[in-house]
């Protein structure tokens, strides 16, 4: 079936042979070895001098600094996966969830002192399932009630959400209980959990539900006030007669209508899986993920019907599927793929040490990094800004009782604090508005790298829509790439590590006309990756930088989308490494140099701009012929290679760097380019 699939895709993308665009390539890779390092095949078979890339020009950013970085708040302490961040109430510590969600669900709650040094986390819980809030109770210092929502496996095998109460003692060393946990509600849910939760002044304990499915809310309880999904439930769990777990508040917004859940607060949620509440306003915060375009935040108000599925955010979605009792309530804040692509609800700020940020709501975006504030007078929103740019996976936000803005990174094993940017006062260089200004071409026209600037070929390109791709490197000065460590089995697979002031550039081009669309271009300064894009002008001698927002045209008459910084950083990410071609099963390969044919690696090893020095525990060395074929992609648009190895190099270059644990691709399939049939949950699976 996956091979019926494949012959489809590549049948309805209606792409040529990339033959054409290789001899190309090849022809301006032979071009550019001898402006570099002159030619022959007696100095081809020695190590060979390089000319180092100038990068005085691509420098700086396109716009003004963000006032505020992350950076790491806790280097000593050793924790993997978090999820949630909670300062306990009355002792200063902070509690933290780890998720070790991908195939099989596992949390673990613990506590450690964000004031000592060399604090190590102690664990209070451990748990089968995934668990992602932690709330206490309004009377937490002599009770010691604690709620965490997860989702897991119920008695009958199907998954669902529940918040649990568990009690920690409230003697040292302040453990938590044994057989203390206690069910206050639970629903089945497969997908968009929801199970977060938090008490309002009012004392009551406000609970987030998904639609309980992955995808357009296929059992349709959007706007179903029969179930409990969906929604934002409202329960008095200290008035609960004995025997119950709760009691419905009588002032709940549907108590007595016929068909309705009377613990319903608000409806019309789809993935509301970070809820935060204010006392000092009582405004409750609720992040919530959109489907396809938009990512937003509600401000939650009794009764309020928040849209989906008839909306996703303020879009249109399935408006015959409108049916609750209230009209629609649009959301407070809303963005759209070009910004936010995973929105990660945060936290009401009401620390000392940011007084700038003061009452506002601090949330982020687990795909980009990027985390914004936004301040309410519970009318109007005042203003809504980015407040940091950052390559952090956020899953949570919390606070010390210092001040500090904490942010779980989960993918990166960490927990980061904000500080202010310490370059925001600093002399802004001037960013390249032209290709030509950035100083990657002895000539754009002709599309000539500068001196030092490597062609590069790889094995299998991805898609782009139909255009066809050629590629570079720009290290500076003398730096070097360097072989990545790592397991045997993983290795090749993986980018190389590159330095700060890298450009990674690849040029677009329409087959058809020969018309060039793009450059795209990521740079690497201060440890993190940028994308920017040039779009060439109708006489191709220069192409002019997108806004950050990314623009739609057309070009030889079809429609062309110029994505944001924002999406490219989505495929660019972290957990794929940033550059997705630069990987040994990409670049091995024979290219022509000094006339001769040779290893792409091993050049480029020899011309000292890879350093393979991290094989030298490995048993054997970077040479063509002791690859291992499994390590070399094939070209997935050959049609002499076999088809599994060209699902396989397909999936390798336009899917596995969001399909792989903490990619955020929404399934559970993996797709990571080592991983092996058996593992990736693609053949007979039901797809979630």
């Amino acid at each position: 079936m996956i091979a019926a699939i494949f012959r489809q895709r590549m049948k309805l993308s209606g792409l040529r042979s990339f033959d054409s665009i290789a001899r190309c390539i090849v022809g301006l890779f032979c071009l550019v070895c001898v402006l570099l390092v002159g030619c022959g095949t007696e100095e081809a078979e020695s190590n060979v001098d390089r000319v180092p890339w100038d990068n005085s020009r691509l420098q700086g950013t396109p716009e003004p600094s963000a006032p505020y970085v992350a950076v790491k708040a806790y280097a000593d302490l050793l924790i993997d996966r978090p999820v949630a961040i909670e300062l306990e109430p009355g002792s200063g510590d902070l509690l933290v969830l780890q998720n070790y969600l991908w195939r099989e669900k596992r949390s673990v709650l613990s506590r450690f002192d964000p004031d000592k040094v060399g604090s190590e986390l102690v664990q209070l819980l451990d748990l089968k399932e995934a668990t992602y809030s932690i709330a206490f109770h309004p009377e937490y210092k002599s009770n010691g009630f604690l709620y965490l929502g997860s989702n897991g496996p119920g008695d009958k095998g199907e998954d669902y959400s529940r918040i649990v109460r568990y009690t920690v003692n409230r003697e040292a060393p302040y453990e938590l209980l044994d057989d203390s946990a206690f069910t206050i509600i639970e629903w089945p849910s497969a997908g968009h959990n929801g199970a977060a939760v938090c008490f309002g002044n009012d004392g009551m304990l406000y609970v987030t539900t998904g639609d309980g499915t992955s995808l357009m809310d296929l059992d349709e309880v959007g706007q179903n006030l029969a179930s409990l999904k969906s929604k934002v439930l409202r329960l008095d769990v200290d008035g609960a007669q004995p025997g119950n777990a709760y009691a419905v508040p009588t002032d709940n917004p549907f108590v007595g209508m016929i068909d309705v859940r009377p613990e319903t607060w608000a409806y019309g949620l789809r993935n509301p899986w970070r809820i935060t509440h204010d006392s000092e306003t009582d405004q409750i915060w609720i992040g919530e993920n959109g489907q396809d375009l938009v990512e937003y935040v509600q401000l939650l108000k009794r009764g309020a019907n928040y849209g989906w599925s008839a909306y996703e955010g303020t879009r249109s979605f399935f408006l015959d599927r409108l049916s609750g009792p209230s009209p629609f309530t649009p959301p407070t804040i809303e963005h759209d793929h070009s910004v936010f692509r995973s929105l990660t609800g945060g936290l009401v700020y009401r620390g000392s040490r940011f007084p700038e940020l003061a009452g506002a709501y601090i949330y982020g975006d687990y795909s980009t990094g990027r985390i914004w504030a936004a301040k309410h007078d519970g009318e109007n929103l005042l203003w809504n800004r980015e407040i940091a740019d950052t390559t952090l996976a956020i899953t949570g936000f919390g606070t010390t009782l210092d001040g500090d803005i904490l942010v779980a990174d989960h993918a990166g094993n960490a927990i980061y604090k904000l500080a202010p940017n310490p370059v925001v006062d600093q002399e802004v260089k001037t960013f390249p508005t032209q290709l030509s200004e950035t100083g990657l071409f002895a000539s754009v026209f002709d599309l000539i790298p500068a001196k030092g600037v490597m062609p590069f070929e790889i094995n299998a390109p991805a898609w782009h829509d139909g255009a066809e791709a050629i590629r570079a490197l720009a290290l500076p000065e003398n730096a070097q790439a360097e072989y990545p460590g790592g397991s045997a089995h993983r290795v090749d697979w993986l980018s190389f590590k590159l330095p700060d002031g890298t450009a990674v550039l690849q040029t677009l081009s329409n087959p058809e006309t020969n018309r060039r669309l793009e450059t795209r271009v990521l740079l690497k300064q201060e440890k993190e990756w940028a994308a920017y894009r040039y779009l060439w002008n109708e006489t191709q001698d220069d192409a002019v930088l997108v806004p950050k927002e990314g623009v739609a045209t057309k070009i030889d008459g079809l429609n062309w989308q110029v994505p944001s910084r924002s999406d490219c950083l989505v495929c660019h990410s972290r957990q794929a490494d940033f550059v997705l071609s630069l990987t040994a099963a990409q670049l091995n390969r024979d290219v022509i140099y000094g006339g001769d044919v040779v290893d792409q690696v091993d050049l480029l090893k020899r011309m000292g701009i890879l350093n393979t020095s991290s094989l030298n525990d490995r048993p054997w060395s970077i040479k063509a012929e002791v690859f291992e074929d499994k390590t070399k992609l094939v070209n997935p648009y050959d049609l002499s290679s076999p088809i599994d190895k060209r699902a396989h190099a397909y999936f390798t270059t336009n899917c596995s760097h969001c399909h792989r644990p903490n990619g955020g691709g929404n399934a559970k399939m993996d797709l990571s380019p080592w991983m092996e049939p058996d593992g990736q949950y693609l053949f007979n699976a039901i797809p979630e």
